[in-house]
């Protein structure tokens, strides 16, 4: 889905936002935020959200402190599954704004790799911070399909919602789940990531935006390039 030359990049945007999927965790909400508050606090270490590239890093943090690796991921697995915890976290900047004016423009999809449970709880989390965005615009993963940390299925589950709905962008944060996506739909994305390993591959199909003064990416600058 390249650039068509009759359209300027500001309309060919407005025409992605037509149709447009988002990711949840650590795209729109600040998920890794309130994960690794929580973590310091129990553990009394001094990560940063930034520090977090991979879904196993608490895991790693808990070795470094003496877990064995049984021990190490059960507590990942606790802090990334608890959705007492993580509907904690706030919306990442500029995630309201991006919500807000990509859903008067038209078709908005929330699509996350949560687990099928995790369904109600996330419902509820837009609810508070969100309102506008009706429950019938949540898709969590599939049932029977997302396995925690299960890196192939969560990407699998966002790529047949892409192609099942025909979104015509998808706004992620994990870059397999980016390449993912590119790989098996026609979906242009936008990537929220530091990783700039797709970047020359799918230069046609991909807009990344990473970190700014050390802080992990979020959606200031992609909100502010939508047209409201």
């Amino acid at each position: 889905m390249s650039l068509p030359e009759f359209m300027s990049t500001k309309e060919y945007l407005s025409w992605l936002m037509e149709n447009v999927s988002v990711d949840h965790d650590n795209t729109v909400s600040d998920t890794k935020g309130i994960v690794v508050e929580k973590f310091n606090e129990e553990f009394g270490t001094n990560h940063q959200a930034i520090e977090i590239s991979q879904w196993r890093a608490l895991a790693d943090w808990a070795k470094e402190i003496g877990m064995d690796d049984k021990e190490a991921l059960s507590v990942n697995h606790r802090y990334w599954y608890d959705p007492a915890l993580i509907n904690l976290a706030k919306p990442n900047p500029g995630a309201i704004e991006f919500l807000e004016r990509a859903n008067r423009i038209g078709r908005l999809t929330i699509n996350s790799s949560r687990p099928y449970d995790q369904l109600v709880p996330t419902i509820a989390w837009y609810r508070q911070h969100a309102p506008f965005i009706r429950p019938e615009q949540i898709v969590v993963g599939l049932p029977d399909v997302v396995v925690p940390g299960d890196i192939m299925r969560q990407a699998a589950s966002k790529a047949w919602i892409v192609r099942l709905l025909g979104c015509r962008a998808h706004v992620e944060d994990v870059v397999y789940h980016a390449q993912f996506i590119l790989d098996n739909t026609n979906a242009f994305i936008f990537l929220l990531s530091d990783d700039a390993s797709l970047d020359v591959k799918y230069k046609t199909r991909l807009m990344r935006f990473g970190g700014i003064n050390g802080k992990p990416p979020d959606m200031t600058l992609l909100a502010q390039l939508i047209n409201p």
